[in-house]
């Protein structure tokens, strides 16, 4: 209340006090200065500073005939209160400082503005299965007119869009007669486009065997991932809150890069297919390559086998509810990844960041101190004029009592 009653009587908009309960202190001084005033106006002494001050600058006369008036009491005057405009002015000065002092104590600070957030993005957990059989060998795209192999192209596309979607994490596998996991999940995206430069054909083999084994791997990657996650909400929020908002949290992605199969997988492309639907985990596939052997003279330079074998993926893609896309050059692929980042994933809520405060406390400090200064001045100089005045009325009451003596 009091906070509040003083922002708006100094039209203080924007600040605010960290201990507002000190502010109670500039009441007081008030009620302690009334209360100093009606004790002497009832003839009561009150000792104060100013008193004090007073009191060192008094001086003390010794008296020749002072041992005539031992059995004759001086004539006191009658104590009766009046305003004295000098210690209006000390109280005035005195109060201001306390005033300031107590402001102090409750540290006043205002609320910086924060910058404004960035752009809401939207993370996913993406695992990039790839071939990585003798097929990606073939130059059968063109890049600034020149031929260049499909592995090639796909790593250059996922260097970019890699580094594009900060925030995201990444996992790669490869394939061919064997199923390996290049990179487990990961937040860093420096490594993951280090890891991408080590992908070659033939580092799996050179027949595609193992397709069905590759997606096992990745969603098996995605299921781990979440584990993780529960893992570190856990010990934040707690286990319960974890269980209920991770599965919302993160959203699993698999994209299949292939041309197709050429001999069956060895593991059956139903039970991958099953494991995704069990985890609810979609699975783009992009299919590379021309469809037949016309198409790959007439449209491309390069494929001598293997043209592309749609048919697996697009049930791939249908089966898990995802979507089949067809590329045949690297900025076809660029499209397709921009366009199952659109689809997929979920809003990023950055952490809220707390309010900074600008603190103020050194301004009413300061002035503190420079009342201080000024009070202690103005108490030397008004003592001494009072202390004068007080003593030469001493000596004169003495004269006349002598005087009467005599």
């Amino acid at each position: 209340m009091m906070e509040h009653f003083l922002i708006q009587l100094l039209g203080l908009e924007g600040i605010q006090f960290a201990q507002a309960d000190w502010l109670w202190g500039i009441v007081i001084w008030p009620v302690l200065w009334a209360t100093n005033a009606l004790l002497q106006a009832r003839g009561r002494t009150v000792v104060d500073d100013l008193v004090q001050l007073q009191a060192q600058r008094q001086l003390v006369v010794k008296h020749a005939l002072i041992h005539k008036m031992a059995d004759q009491p001086l004539a006191t005057a009658r104590k009766t209160w009046t305003f004295s405009g000098k210690k209006f002015v000390l109280n005035l000065v005195r109060g201001l400082m306390v005033s300031f002092l107590c402001i102090a104590l409750a540290q006043p600070q205002k609320e910086q503005p924060l910058e404004p957030l960035p752009q809401q993005k939207t993370v996913r957990d993406v695992v990039f299965v790839i071939e990585s059989s003798a097929s990606f060998l073939l130059p059968d795209y063109q890049v600034n007119g020149q031929s260049e192999t499909r592995m090639n192209v796909v790593k250059a596309v996922l260097d970019r869009f890699i580094a594009d979607l900060e925030g995201n994490r990444f996992g790669i596998a490869i394939y061919a007669e064997q199923a390996y996991t290049l990179m487990p999940l990961t937040s860093d995206q420096t490594a993951a486009r280090l890891t991408l430069k080590r992908l070659k054909p033939y580092l799996a083999g050179r027949v595609d065997y193992a397709m069905g084994e590759a997606l096992g791997l990745a969603l098996k990657q995605t299921d781990l991932g979440i584990q993780a996650a529960q893992l570190k909400q856990a010990s934040v929020k707690g286990k319960q809150q974890a269980g209920t908002s991770d599965h919302q949290a993160l959203k699993r992605v698999v994209v299949l890069i292939s041309d197709g199969l050429s001999k069956p997988s060895r593991l059956p492309l139903a039970d991958a297919v099953n494991y995704a639907q069990l985890m609810n985990v979609p699975i783009y596939t992009i299919g590379v390559g021309a469809g037949s052997a016309d198409a790959d003279k007439r449209l491309y330079t390069g494929l001598l086998y293997q043209p592309l074998e749609s048919d697996s993926l697009k049930a791939i893609a249908k089966a898990t509810q995802a979507q089949y896309f067809e590329v045949g050059s690297g900025q076809d692929l660029n499209r397709v990844l921009q366009q199952i980042n659109a689809a997929e994933g979920v809003p990023f809520e950055s952490d809220q960041r707390p309010p900074q405060h600008i603190p103020l406390m050194h301004i009413p400090l300061q002035a503190a101190v420079i009342t201080l200064f000024i009070y202690l001045l103005l108490s030397l100089l008004l003592s001494g004029g009072l202390g004068s005045i007080n003593t030469s009325r001493t000596l004169s009451k003495v004269n006349q009592s002598t005087e009467g003596t005599s």
